[in-house]
């Protein structure tokens, strides 16, 4: 999830390619001193910002190509590694392709605050292309699967909100505990309480008891707006982006991407050719949906707190 919120003003200073031209020439100067890069990335040719009230963004062409860096204040380095981790664990399972993340550092400057920043690999994204087969290389993700329990080696954002992942043997204790539980306590220190939440509680609860499912490497944040398609070749590949991953119950992800809008039938066709779901999904699919409205909610207020509610009241 890479939704906008207030831009700090930390980073406001970086908004006019003035001030963002030297931010980008640092950066790039600072990775190639590291050895990240290549020498002949620190000459920058030209760069375009993207619109995005998150954090600044740029796309860059340099000597020696052409690179994504995400920019944001000093405290968001923990973020940027979490996110070059999860990259790298999704690229490691030579199934689904990823922005390969490149280089991850920060850099000072005298006149304005310090910055910590990401570079990816550049890759030129469409919204649609080959569902079917974006659909059967997460099921081949989702086939790598590890013995620790489930959780992750370190905390993972979902959005701005972090996630509890330690490891825990019991997928009912974790899902409930780690993932549900904490978003409802954080909506009631901010004064929001959810209607239903303790019954709703129980019954997901009820729901996924007994429920013991390999822990799948997850992308953890699977709407539309994190997948894309490469359109530079006969039949576009598909590409994941903005991850918040972890290992648990590969149902998560397919219920992630059937709540703002199901991805095209192919998606799910793909999927179901290489992991046929259980017929137990349906029961279990609002109870994985409920964490994204909750954290949704926590984030933004409004109507999803509603959505949240009613979906408690369904359960």
């Amino acid at each position: 999830m890479n939704h906008a919120f207030a831009i700090d003003e930390q980073v406001s200073g970086y908004q006019d390619d003035h001030t963002a031209q030297p931010l980008l020439s640092d950066i790039l100067a600072d990775a190639v001193s590291n050895r990240l890069l290549f020498p002949s990335a620190a000459e920058l040719r030209g760069f375009s910002r993207h619109q995005h009230k998150h954090q600044l963004q740029f796309s860059v062409q340099t000597a020696a190509g052409a690179f994504f860096i995400k920019c944001q204040e000093l405290a968001y380095l923990p973020r940027f590694a979490a996110e070059q981790e999860c990259l790298l664990r999704m690229m490691a399972t030579q199934t689904m392709a990823a922005c390969a993340p490149l280089a991850m550092g920060s850099v000072k400057r005298a006149d304005i605050q310090p910055m910590s920043y990401l570079i990816l690999q550049h890759i030129p994204l469409a919204v649609h292309g080959d569902w079917f087969s974006a659909g059967q290389q997460l099921a081949q993700m989702h086939h790598h699967i590890t013995d620790k329990g489930y959780g992750f080696e370190r905390m993972t954002w979902c959005g701005e909100t972090p996630q509890d992942n330690r490891w825990q043997e019991n997928w009912r204790e974790f899902f409930i505990n780690q993932r549900l539980q904490p978003l409802l306590t954080q909506l009631l220190d901010r004064g929001i309480r959810i209607a239903h939440s303790q019954k709703a509680l129980q019954r997901a609860s009820e729901i996924l008891a007994n429920h013991q499912p390999d822990a799948s490497l997850l992308h953890g944040d699977l709407w539309s707006g994190n997948i894309g398609f490469n359109p530079d070749r006969h039949l576009s590949y598909p590409v994941l982006f903005d991850p918040a991953s972890y290992y648990g119950d590969a149902e998560t992800d397919l219920a992630m991407t059937e709540l703002f809008g199901r991805f095209p039938k192919k998606f799910y066709d793909g999927y179901d050719s290489v992991n046929q779901l259980s017929a137990d999904y349906e029961k279990r699919r609002p109870v994985y949906q409920l964490y994204h409205l909750l954290n949704h909610a926590l984030l933004f207020g409004g109507s999803y707190i509603a959505q949240a509610e009613a979906l408690m009241a369904k359960l």
